[in-house]
């Protein structure tokens, strides 16, 4: 299994979001022929929201599709997904690129310059392993704060 960085657009993001289908321009035939199923996709959208939304198991083989789903024959090369468990944010609350790219400080990574004109990269195991960390933990808080109201509301 490999893990692949798919940095997209926020239209973008909706339209994969809604019909689970991730597609990429022929230039990136190199790359795309290397997704097989069951790898996986790691959502980044890119600014205004700048973070990574989800995770995504690939469910099909490549495939060429010129459908009209993007406009104007545009990502032809596609696969199907399905969203992994406990890997989906919401789009006002996403995950740091620098959650899982960037140093052992966490420090910000200025990443967006880099990612102009890829359509999928693959990401290390160990960087995919701090991604998935890094949605736990922001679970955890939410939990947490979570039972905190609860707590306040049974002590009014």
């Amino acid at each position: 299994m490999n893990v692949w960085l798919c940095p997209v657009k926020p239209k973008n993001w909706r339209i994969i979001k809604s019909l689970k289908v991730f597609g990429a321009p022929k230039r990136a035939s190199k790359a795309m022929s290397q997704v097989r199923p069951s790898d996986l996709l790691v959502f980044h959208v890119l600014k205004p929201i700048n973070g990574v939304v989800a995770v995504c198991k690939v469910t099909s083989e490549i495939y060429e599709d010129y459908k009209d789903i993007w406009g104007r024959d545009r990502y032809p090369l596609r696969v199907k997904i399905e969203f992994v468990p406990n890997l989906l944010r919401n789009e006002h609350n996403p995950v740091p690129l620098s959650s899982f790219l960037g140093g052992a400080s966490g420090n910000e990574v200025k990443i967006e310059p880099y990612l102009k004109n890829v359509w999928i990269t693959k990401v290390a195991k160990e960087q995919y392993e701090r991604l998935v960390n890094a949605f736990r933990k922001v679970e955890e808080e939410k939990n947490k704060s979570r039972q905190y109201r609860v707590r306040d509301k049974s002590h009014a």
